[in-house]
């Protein structure tokens, strides 16, 4: 199929006029890369001919292109629609997205997304290879606000042009994006000016440059606001897709300078860099002033810090092995059933060690004959938390001092309902709190939920959580109080060990705390609490490849 090297819309009327028209778009920016596969009213400009939304969502006059386009306004609203692809193949998926939301595409059970909070229309790409699968769906969902999505388009091939040639000079940057600002925006570290500057406040706040193609690189430059008088620090990760990154560097500003300082790393071809803030000597705030790209590694720079493998290979062969007290917890399994004998429990399909014996594998596969516990129509692989000696369930109130922590990693979700909560809090069902504040990702949304929004709005930690990613989490409730850090360094335990966490505090506003209530019957959750059934599933139930699955390297509890 040739792709039309300009913008054109067309618009065709059937004979019969109850028939909606026809929405063709093609773009001139994917001309060269590849064949657009065919989407039926890519531009929502025939409501939702061709696609299956769930609520809530509608359709909106403010667009992109067109008179119309796609808007989700809550969590679990969603369009989507399945096409036919090629096997092996590469493609790259595109959409415009305005505030909040999410595209992907699903292949085989695997998501792959990118999105965020964008105050003007902003093309967002995701690519990915289709490999044994004849099918892909393409989505849009909810991504912690409102958000418009127009313009949909999947080119075949479009991730396959070879790279650019390495150059000693500075690269050039298509467009730059970032997860939040206060009115210091990205573009000011594109402007040659060491005098303006990107700012955003919490560990984890990331700045995005795009380079409009995929070419060598191996070098970058950055100046950081007050970088005489403080040390940031920082990881940088590079990829093809958004959604899937790979860390190449990782350390600290030299905290003497507010000049660029220089960080190398192995060259590879990549369209992405990304600088993932993690806040400075003196408080929380990632600021930079300048960014240059290079695609070969320039003098005076600095090695990177070599990152934490959360993968190294350990010696457990079942799951109490890496449980500090097997007496402590018991599990419910996705048929049902419970288990208060964990001490030396052999593997099974639900609930075993991984390859590497350093992980807890916890495995929901969603299957027809699933059974759910009472009170809750979904199904979990998850522990919850008993007394030290395991003679009963312990239940705690919010007065004073309790803390659990997790390292672990979501690495599959459900095929239709993509929901998953690992890492839990429960409270008394008798007050109207159960699930008091969880750790929940949907999507590649990560975030937290305060019994599903009765007790107060969901709080973002991650818009873009990469399946796979290993990370550690804290919840620690104090007097009422409730603290959430998160951390994907590997250096979150080891800092709240400390009494220097701060700078991974998920923040809420001018607040530590992210909710202030007080209750009883408490009890701590860790594991795999998937967020879907047979019913939400369908005809994918029973499909080998349709399960939720986290893996847990380390947890603990204390009182």
């Amino acid at each position: 199929m040739a792709v039309i090297a300009s913008a054109l819309l067309f618009s065709t009327q059937s004979c019969d006029e109850n028939m909606a028209e026809p929405d063709i778009r093609l773009s001139n920016a994917l001309s060269a890369a590849g064949d657009l596969v065919n989407i039926t009213n890519p531009g929502f400009e025939s409501d939702w001919t061709g696609w299956t939304d769930t609520d809530p969502s509608a359709t909106s006059g403010d667009s992109h292109n067109g008179s119309k386009s796609a808007k989700i306004t809550g969590s679990g609203g969603k369009v989507e629609q399945t096409l036919t692809v090629n096997t092996n193949t590469d493609y790259t998926l595109s959409a415009y997205i305005l505030e909040a939301g999410t595209i992907g595409a699903n292949v085989g059970g695997t998501n792959y997304s990118d999105g965020g909070d964008y105050n003007d229309w902003t093309q967002v790409t995701v690519s990915f290879n289709s490999g044994s699968s004849t099918s892909v769906t393409i989505y849009a969902a909810y991504n912690g606000g409102t958000g418009r999505f127009d313009d949909f388009e999947l080119i075949e091939g479009a991730g396959s042009t070879d790279p650019a040639e390495p150059t000693e000079g500075k690269l050039s940057v298509s467009s730059v994006s970032a997860s939040a600002d206060d009115g210091n925006v990205p573009t000011n570290t594109l402007d040659g000016d060491l005098d303006t500057r990107w700012s955003a406040n919490g560990s984890g706040q990331y700045i995005t440059y795009d380079l409009g193609s995929s070419q060598t690189v191996s070098s970058v430059k950055a100046a950081w606001y007050k970088g005489d008088q403080r040390s940031s620090t920082f990881k940088i990760r590079v990829g093809n897709s958004t959604s899937s990154l790979t860390e190449v560097y990782s350390g600290s500003s030299s905290g003497s300078s507010n000049n660029l300082e220089t960080y190398n790393f192995d060259a590879t071809e990549v369209r992405y860099i990304r600088i993932t803030g993690l806040g400075n000597s003196s408080n929380t705030w990632n600021s930079i002033t300048e960014v240059e790209i290079y695609g070969e590694a320039q003098d005076g720079g600095t090695d990177p810090v070599d990152p934490v493998d959360p993968t190294d290979p350990g010696s457990a062969n079942v799951p109490s092995d890496l449980m500090d007290n097997c007496n402590q917890w018991k599990i419910t399994y996705p048929n049902g059933e419970e288990d208060k004998t964990l001490c030396n429990e052999s593997n099974n399909e639900y609930f075993y060690v991984n390859d590497d014996q350093n992980a807890i594998v916890f495995r929901v596969p969603i299957r027809s004959n699933n059974g759910s516990t009472p009170n809750s129509d979904y199904i979990r692989s998850e522990l919850r938390e008993r007394t030290e000696s395991g003679s009963s369930d312990i239940y705690w109130t919010t007065s004073g001092t309790h803390v659990v922590y997790s390292k672990q990693a979501i690495t599959h979700l459900p095929i239709v309902k993509d929901h998953l909560v690992a890492t839990q809090i429960h409270g008394n069902k008798s007050d109207g709190i159960d699930d008091a504040m969880v750790l929940r990702l949907e999507g590649s949304h990560l975030f937290l939920s305060f019994n599903g929004g009765k007790l107060r709005d969901d709080v973002t930690v991650s818009t873009n959580y990469s399946l796979g990613t290993v990370h550690e989490v804290i919840f620690e409730v104090i007097d009422g109080k409730h603290y959430c850090y998160y951390s994907e360094d590997g250096n979150l335990a080891s800092a709240y060990a400390n009494g220097n966490a701060s700078n991974y505090l998920v923040k809420d506003g001018n607040n530590n705390y992210v909710m202030d209530k007080s209750y009883g019957e408490a009890y701590f959750k860790i594991g795999n609490y998937t967020q879907s059934n047979a019913d939400k599933e369908g005809s994918e139930t029973d499909n080998p490849n349709n399960y939720g699955e986290v893996l847990v390297y380390d947890f603990y509890v204390s009182h």
